[in-house]
C-alpha cells in the first residue's frame, strides 16, 4: 500500500523519541507540541526499531538522578508507543544500507542514521522528524523529507 493511500506517515528518530518520554529533556515541550500537531492532523507515526532500542539504552545508562531502571524504561516506552508501528530493516535492506554507505563513504555512527532513514522510508513514511537534520543529509533515501519538530 502506498503512503498516499494510507495517509501521511512520519518517522521519529531517537532525538525525538527520547524528548517525548522525558519531561526533563530540553526538547520535551517543542517535540511534544510537534508530535501532537501531527497526530491531530491524522498523520501516522513510525519509529525505527533502532531508535526505540537506542532510547531504551539511553534511559537506562544516564547518570543519576536521570537514569531509569530497565523495568521503568520499558514501561514508559510501552505507555507512549505500544500502538505505534515499529519499522525494521529486512536483511536485504540492511545489505543495501551497507553497500550504499560504503559507496558514499559513510561509516561509524552515521551508519545507524542511514539505517533509521531507510527503515522510515521503507515503512512508507515520507517525513523523518529529528533534532539532528544534519546527521541525515547525504544518507537518506530519495523522497524522504528530513525536518525538525
Amino acid at each position: 500500500m502506498k503512503s498516499s493511500e494510507r495517509g501521511i506517515r512520519f518517522g521519529l528518530d531517537t532525538s525525538c523519541v527520547l524528548p517525548l518520554v522525558a519531561e526533563w529533556h530540553e526538547h520535551h515541550e517543542p517535540t511534544t507540541k510537534s508530535y501532537r500537531a501531527r497526530i491531530s492532523r491524522s498523520e501516522t507515526p513510525v519509529i525505527p526499531v533502532h531508535a526505540l532500542l537506542e532510547c531504551y539504552s539511553v534511559l537506562t545508562r544516564l547518570p543519576h538522578p536521570l537514569r531509569t531502571s530497565p523495568d521503568a524504561a520499558a514501561e514508559v516506552l510501552t505507555k507512549y508507543f505500544a500502538d505505534v508501528e515499529i519499522a525494521g530493516l529486512e536483511s536485504n535492506l540492511g545489505w543495501f544500507v551497507i553497500r550504499s554507505a560504503s559507496v558514499l563513504g559513510i561509516g561509524g555512527g552515521r551508519t545507524y542514521d542511514a539505517a533509521i532513514a531507510a527503515a522510515v522510508a521503507d515503512s512508507g513514511a515520507t517525513v523523518l522528524v529529528t533534532w539532528n537534520v544534519k546527521h541525515f543529509l547525504g544518507c537518506s533515501p530519495a523522497g524522504l523529507q528530513v525536518v525538525q519538530p
